[in-house]
């Protein structure tokens, strides 16, 4: 029986409480405190490496610049969130964001492993709207061990057991492979499920796909309203309830993402990328893009490319 989205209440205990934040300690890996040199950006080990150290049970703790992904293979456990418990039984994967309070209790017969890694790596995933929101909290989703998030936590397991050129461009490309996995794998869950609450109105996954086909082209919000069946008006208030922006709010950061991948992985002049976003003023779109970003294009490109170099 699957029980990975059983909620599992403290027994004898009408109200749980989550234990003052000030007595959560905060680790690096667990029992390693977090004023520890911070020497890797990348850990990945089996679960049985480190929890049958602590007798299968892991206490409430949390990491502040870290994010986990737990890959459950065998057995089963529980996810302690301080005030409820979740039931886990494999295949599945648990994701936990930075400085989220979190515990385990594991049967002997678990197996898996648990990737730990800077939480800026999250960043170039969370800059999608909608698997930002998906990995903004603690989340276990059933996944089976061939589909494509479990996989790539497999083969960066591997990639770490040996040296080899270029592993770190191979690590950095499976851990967003493990992470845009495990959100599909969520927003489909969600959508099974009918669980709008999860992700947000429908509507709002059509308008950011509408926005993608469609931003180059300066439409109008009535544009988008029309074929989402609904009126200016409730459109923008639809979108500022999700995600506190307008209409013209989304299609600025879509037009900002496009530019910013633009203007590092490509030579195309900043006129040229301009007119291709659908500005008809370059001056404009320095204007625009300046406001948003805190630099001008040129200035940006240039920035960024020194940290790539770097």
């Amino acid at each position: 029986m699957d029980i990975s989205g059983i909620a599992l209440h403290y027994p004898h205990m009408a109200t749980p409480r989550i234990p003052a934040s000030d007595r959560i300690p905060t680790y690096r890996l667990y029992r390693e405190r977090s004023e520890e040199s911070a020497d890797f950006w990348l850990h990945c080990e089996t679960l049985p490496e480190r929890t049958r150290l602590h007798n299968w049970t892991i206490g409430l703790h949390r990491h502040a610049s870290f994010f986990q992904l737990f890959l459950l293979t065998a057995g089963s456990g529980a996810l302690d969130e301080g005030s409820v418990r979740r039931g886990l039984a494999a295949p599945a994967m648990v994701f936990v964001p930075p400085g989220a309070v979190h515990g385990f209790r594991f049967a002997r017969d678990v197996d898996g492993l648990v990737l730990t890694a800077l939480a800026d790596r999250l960043q170039p995933v969370a800059a999608d709207r909608v698997l930002g929101r998906l990995l903004s909290g603690v989340r276990v989703v059933p996944v089976a061990a061939d589909a494509p998030p479990a996989a790539a936590v497999r083969r960066l397991h591997g990639e770490l057991s040996r040296r080899a050129p270029g592993q770190a461009l191979v690590l950095e490309a499976l851990v967003i492979e493990a992470l845009v996995g495990f959100a599909r794998a969520a927003l489909a869950m969600a959508n099974r499920d009918g669980a709008d609450g999860e992700t947000g109105d429908p509507r709002l996954a059509r308008l950011e796909a509408l926005i993608g086909a469609h931003c180059r082209s300066a439409r109008a919000v009535g544009f988008y309203a029309a074929r989402l069946g609904v009126s200016p008006g409730h459109l923008n208030r639809l979108t500022r309830a999700a995600t506190g922006l307008s209409v013209h709010g989304l299609i600025a950061e879509r037009l900002m993402q496009a530019a910013r991948r633009d203007l590092i992985f490509t030579e195309t002049p900043v006129q040229a990328i301009a007119l291709a976003l659908g500005f008809q003023d370059p001056a404009y779109f320095h204007r625009f893009f300046r406001r948003r970003a805190g630099l001008p294009p040129g200035a940006f490109r240039a920035a960024e490319r020194r940290k790539l170099a770097g």
